[in-house]
C-alpha cells in the first residue's frame, strides 16, 4: 500500500469516527463497525480500523496490549504510540509476542488485523480459545424450563409442558441467528429428547398428535441447523422426519417447509434435477401464498438458473413475487419468508444467468434489509462479492468477502455462505496471475476451521 499523507490520514480518521458513531446509534456491534470501516475505507490498515471502531487512542491500545502481555505472564518491554503508528502506516509487522497480545485484545485472528505472518494462517480463532462469543445461558434456560415443568406434571408432560415446547420453538425461530448452528442444534436436540420421552408415555390421541407435530417442527429445525453446520446426511434425515410427521399429523405447513428445505439442501449438493422434483412436491404441500412464494424462490430459482433454463427461472421469479404480494400471513412468524430472502434468491439467479447488474441491485437490497453480522447479511454480501467478481472488480469482491470473514466468527458462518465464498474464490481463480488481495482471501478461506458436529442427545422420533 503506498504511503498516505498526514492530511489524508486525518480525513480517514474522521470518516472512521463518523462510521463508529453511526454504528453506535444503530446498535451495531464493535465487530460490525470495524468491518464497515475496513470496507468503506480500504486505504486504512485493518489494525487502525479496529482501534478506531473501539474509539481508542494509540495510548489506550498500548495500555491494553501491555495488560494482555502481563496476563500471559510475559514482560512488557514498553510499547510506544510511535511503534503502533509504524504498524498502522509503515508496513512494520509486530513481533510474535505483540501479535498474540493484539489478538487477545481484539479477540480476533491476527490475520483479520493485518498483523500476521504466514505462520498464523490456520491457527484457532481467539474466540475459540476461551473468549465467549455469546451468552448461551438464556438459550439453555428455555429447555431447562420444559424439564422443570415435567417435574410438576410428570414424565408424560401435560398441557403446560406442551405449551412450554411451543414457546421454545418460537424462541428458537426468533433467535435463529444469535448463536452458532452447532450450539442451537445441540439445544434443539435436548428439547426434542424431552418430547420423545413424553411420546414414550401413554397419551390421549389428541395429545399424541400435538406432541408428534412438535417433534416434527423440532426435527425440521434440527435439519436446518445440521445443514448450516455442513452436515448434509444429518440434514436430510431430520428434514425427512419433519416431512413425515407433518404429513401424518395433517400439518401441511410443516410438511411443505421440510420438503422445501430438503430441496434447497439437495440443490447445494449440485443435484439440480432431484432438487426440482422435491420443489414440485413442496409446492403441492405448501399452505398459503407466503409459503408458495418461499418454495418458488427458495427451491426453484437456483437449480433452474444453473441448468440454463432462463424462461423457467424467470417464471419462477414472477410466481414468487406475485405470491409474495398476495400473502396475508405474518412474515415474521415461525420460519417465515421475507423480502430480504426474496431479493437474495433473485440476485443469485440473475448472477447465474449472466446479468450482474440486476444481481447487484437485488443483493444490495437484501443486504440493506438485514442486520450487519446476521446470516442473511452474510449471504447477501457473499452474493454481492460474486457480483463484483463478475464485473471484474477483484479488489471489491475480496473486500466484501473479508468483511464477512472479519465480522462473522467461523462457528457462526453458515454452510450456504461458506459455499458462496468458495465459489467466489473459484470466480477469482480464473486469473492466471491473481494479485495479493486474492491470494490473501484464499489463505483466509483455507484457514477456516470446519464446523464442529452437533452434539446429539435425542433419537429420531417415530411418533408412534
Amino acid at each position: 500500500m503506498p504511503p498516505i499523507s498526514r492530511r489524508r490520514r486525518a480525513e480517514l480518521a474522521r470518516a472512521a469516527a463518523r462510521i463508529r458513531i453511526e454504528g453506535q446509534r444503530s446498535g451495531r456491534s464493535v465487530e460490525a463497525v470495524a468491518a464497515e470501516i475496513t470496507r468503506l475505507l480500504p486505504e486504512m490498515h485493518p489494525l487502525q480500523g479496529w482501534r478506531l471502531a473501539y474509539g481508542w487512542t494509540r495510548r489506550q491500545l498500548a495500555d491494553a496490549v501491555s495488560e494482555a502481555l502481563r496476563a500471559r505472564g510475559q514482560a512488557d518491554p514498553g510499547l510506544s504510540e510511535a511503534r503502533i503508528c509504524r504498524w498502522e502506516h509503515n508496513g512494520v509487522t509486530p513481533s510474535s509476542d505483540y501479535t498474540a497480545a493484539l489478538a487477545d485484545v481484539f479477540a480476533i485472528s491476527p490475520v483479520c488485523l493485518g498483523v500476521a505472518g504466514q505462520d498464523w494462517y490456520g491457527r484457532p480463532h481467539p474466540r475459540e480459545q476461551g473468549v465467549p462469543m455469546a451468552n448461551h445461558a438464556p438459550l439453555k434456560a428455555v429447555t431447562d424450563s420444559i424439564a422443570l415443568q415435567m417435574e410438576v406434571e410428570g414424565p408424560a408432560g401435560g398441557s403446560q409442558t406442551r405449551e412450554h415446547v411451543h414457546r421454545a420453538l418460537d424462541y428458537y425461530a426468533t433467535h435463529y441467528g444469535n448463536h452458532p448452528p452447532t450450539v442451537m442444534g445441540a439445544e434443539v436436540h435436548r428439547c426434542r429428547s424431552l418430547v420423545v420421552g413424553m411420546l414414550a408415555r401413554p397419551q390421549t390421541d389428541r395429545d399424541r398428535t400435538e406432541l408428534r407435530t412438535l417433534a416434527g417442527w423440532l426435527s425440521a429445525l434440527l435439519g436446518d441447523f445440521a445443514f448450516s453446520a455442513s452436515d448434509y446426511p444429518g440434514a436430510h434425515i431430520h428434514l425427512g422426519t419433519g416431512a413425515r410427521l407433518g404429513t401424518d399429523g395433517g400439518d401441511m405447513h410443516l410438511a411443505g417447509w421440510s420438503v422445501g428445505a430438503q430441496s434447497m439442501v439437495t440443490a447445494f449438493q449440485g443435484r439440480d434435477t432431484d432438487a426440482l422434483e422435491l420443489a414440485a412436491q413442496a409446492s403441492e404441500l405448501a399452505s398459503g401464498a407466503l409459503q408458495q412464494a418461499q418454495i418458488a424462490a427458495w427451491c426453484e430459482l437456483r437449480p433452474l438458473a444453473r441448468m440454463g433454463l432462463e424462461r423457467e427461472a424467470r417464471d419462477a421469479a414472477r410466481r414468487a413475487q406475485l405470491r409474495m404480494d398476495a400473502a396475508e400471513e405474518d412474515r415474521a412468524n415461525r420460519w417465515g419468508f421475507d423480502a430480504a430472502e426474496m431479493h437474495q434468491h433473485l440476485g443469485e439467479a440473475h448472477l447465474t444467468l449472466g446479468d450482474p447488474a440486476a444481481a447487484r441491485q437485488h443483493a444490495e437490497t437484501a443486504r440493506g434489509l438485514k442486520r450487519i453480522g446476521s446470516g442473511g447479511w452474510a449471504a447477501a454480501t457473499a452474493i454481492l462479492a460474486r457480483t463484483a467478481a463478475a464485473e471484474h472488480d477483484a479488489n471489491g469482491a475480496c473486500s466484501l468477502a473479508n468483511s464477512i470473514l472479519d465480522t462473522v466468527p467461523p462457528p457462526s458462518l453458515r454452510e450456504t455462505t461458506r459455499r458462496r465464498l468458495h465459489a467466489l474464490h473459484g470466480d477469482l481463480a480464473v486469473d492466471s496471475r491473481p494479485g495479493p488481495i486474492v491470494r490473501s482471501l484464499a489463505d483466509h478461506l483455507h484457514s477456516l476451521p470446519a464446523h464442529a458436529p452437533i452434539q446429539q442427545s435425542s433419537p429420531e422420533p417415530n411418533g408412534s
